[in-house]
C-alpha cells in the first residue's frame, strides 16, 4: 500500500473524494479505506500482466467518479444535529420564559418588585451561546483533562464551603466579582464530566507493579473518587446534589458495564457515607426527618409537611384551566424555583401540568434512544450521566409537587428560575449535542 500511496494519480483521486466530505476528521480513515480497495484491484491487474501505471488508472476508473464516492461518504459520516432534542429544549425554554414572567407578576404583587424575568432572559442568552459553541467542539478532547476537572471541582467545593457565602450557615455560593455562583449545584455536572473520562479510560498495569499496588489503585479509581465528593456534598448539607451525584455516577457505571461487585460497592459506599453523616451531624438528621415526612402526609401539616400540603391544595384548586396568569399564591414559598410545577398548574390548570409531563416523558424516551446510537464509550457514558441529572430533576420536581416524593431543592430544568445554574445546564446540553454530532465520525 505504501507503493500506491505516493502515486500522483492516487493522490489526486483521494483528494477529489475528500473534497466532497465536509467532516475533515474522517478524511484519513476514508483515504486508508479507499487505498485498501485500490491496492486489491491493482494487485489483481498486475497479476494479469498490466503495467503499474495502467493498473492504477484502471483501478481508479473501476472505483467510480470521485464526486459520487465523496458524496456517499459524506452522507454516512457527516456531522449530525439532534433536532428532536433541540425541539424539546425550545419547548422547555419558551414554556420556562412564560413560567418565570408569570412568577414575576405574582412576586411583584407580593413583594413589590422582582427582576427574575430579565435575569432569566440573560442567562438563557448566555447559556444558549455557550451551548452552540460547545456543540461544535470535539468533546473527546475533554477526556484527557478528566483528572484536572475532578480535582479543580474538589478545590472549588472546599473553597466554597470554607470561605463562601450562603444562607443559614450553608456556604454554597462563591463570589466572583459581581457574580455569585452556586458551586454546590454545578459540581454534579462537573463530576459526571470527569468521572466519565476517568472510568472509561483503561489504565494499563505498570511493569513490575505489585498486586497490592494494583488493588490500591483499583480502590482509588472505583471508590476513592466517589467518597470524597460525597463527604463534601453532605458537609455542605446538600442532599439534593448528593442524590444527583449518586444517581449520575451510578448511571455512568452501568453504561460502562462494570462488574456487579463494583456496583454493589458503589451503593454501599454512598449509603454508608450518608449514615455516617446522619449519625454525626445534627443538621443532617433534621433534614432527613423533613425528607421522610412525606410518607405520612396527614401528620404535621403545619410543620414538615406544610409546603407539600399547600402544593397539593394549589394543584387541586386549579381545575383544567387554572386561576389565570400571574395569580398570587401567598401560601406557597419558592414558587418561582422549587415549586414552579405546582404554581404553573395553579395558574394555567391541569392541562399545563399534563403538557409538561408528556414533554418530559418524550425527553426521557429520546435520551434512551440516542444512547443506543452512540458507539464511543466515553461519549455514551458522558451522555447517559448528564441525561440522568436532567431526568432526576424533572421527575423529582413534579412528583414532589403532588406529594409523591420528599420535599427538596430540585426544580424543573430550563423552566424554573435557577439562577446561573441554567448556564451550566445549557453547557451540559451542548456536550450532549457534541456527542450526538460526532456519533458517525468515530469508530471508522
Amino acid at each position: 500500500m505504501n507503493t500506491i500511496r505516493n502515486e500522483e494519480d492516487v493522490k489526486q483521486f483521494l483528494k477529489q473524494v475528500c473534497s466532497h466530505i465536509r467532516a475533515k476528521e474522517v478524511h484519513q480513515a476514508v483515504k486508508l479505506e479507499l487505498e485498501g480497495h485500490l491496492q486489491d484491484i491493482i494487485e489483481e491487474k498486475l497479476e494479469r500482466g498490466f503495467a503499474l501505471h495502467t493498473a492504477i488508472k484502471e483501478a481508479i476508473n473501476q472505483m467510480g467518479a470521485p464526486e459520487l464516492i465523496g458524496a456517499e461518504f459524506h452522507k454516512v459520516h457527516r456531522p449530525r444535529t439532534d433536532w428532536k432534542l433541540l425541539g424539546l429544549l425550545t419547548f422547555f425554554i419558551l414554556f420556562g420564559l412564560v413560567a418565570v414572567f408569570n412568577a414575576q407578576v405574582s412576586l411583584v404583587q407580593r413583594l413589590g418588585s422582582s427582576s427574575i424575568g430579565l435575569q432569566q432572559v440573560i442567562y438563557i442568552c448566555v447559556g444558549g451561546l455557550l451551548m452552540v459553541g460547545i456543540r461544535l467542539f470535539d468533546y473527546q478532547k475533554i477526556a484527557r483533562y478528566s483528572w484536572i476537572i475532578y480535582f479543580s471541582t474538589l478545590g472549588l467545593l472546599v473553597y466554597s464551603i470554607t470561605t463562601g457565602s450562603g444562607i443559614n450557615g450553608v456556604n454554597n455560593y462563591l463570589q466572583l466579582g459581581r457574580f455569585v455562583v452556586n458551586v454546590i449545584s454545578i459540581s454534579p455536572y462537573l463530576f459526571i464530566l470527569s468521572l466519565a473520562g476517568i472510568w472509561s479510560a483503561r489504565p494499563t498495569p505498570q511493569l513490575n507493579e505489585s498486586q497490592m499496588k494494583l488493588i490500591l489503585r483499583s480502590l482509588w479509581l472505583n471508590f476513592g473518587v466517589l467518597l470524597i465528593p460525597c463527604v463534601f456534598f453532605l458537609k455542605a448539607h446538600s442532599l439534593t446534589d448528593f442524590i444527583l451525584f449518586f444517581l449520575g455516577s451510578a448511571s455512568v457505571l452501568l453504561t460502562l458495564k462494570r462488574k456487579r461487585n463494583i456496583l454493589i460497592s458503589h451503593v454501599s459506599l454512598i449509603f454508608g457515607s450518608v449514615i455516617f453523616f446522619l449519625l454525626t451531624s445534627r443538621h443532617q438528621t433534621h433534614s432527613i426527618y423533613r425528607w421522610i415526612s412525606f410518607l405520612k402526609p396527614q401528620e404535621d401539616i403545619q410543620g414538615f409537611n406544610y409546603i407539600l400540603t399547600q402544593s397539593k391544595k394549589a394543584i387541586s384548586s386549579a381545575s383544567w384551566w387554572g386561576h389565570g396568569y400571574g395569580t398570587p399564591l401567598t401560601t406557597l414559598p419558592e414558587l418561582h424555583s422549587n415549586m414552579m410545577f405546582a404554581f404553573l398548574i395553579y395558574c394555567f390548570g391541569w392541562i399545563a401540568g399534563i403538557l409538561i409531563f408528556v414533554m418530559v416523558i418524550f425527553f426521557i424516551i429520546h435520551s434512551l434512544q440516542i444512547g443506543l446510537k452512540i458507539r464511543d464509550t466515553y461519549g455514551k457514558s458522558l451522555l447517559k450521566g448528564l441525561f440522568t441529572l436532567f431526568v432526576i430533576q424533572f421527575l423529582w420536581s413534579m412528583l414532589m409537587s403532588v406529594g409523591w416524593a420528599p420535599l427538596s431543592a430540585f426544580s424543573l430544568p430550563f423552566i424554573s428560575f435557577n439562577g446561573q445554574v441554567v448556564i451550566f445546564q445549557f453547557a451540559a446540553i451542548g456536550l450532549i449535542l457534541s456527542v450526538y454530532r460526532r456519533k458517525d465520525l468515530i469508530g471508522l
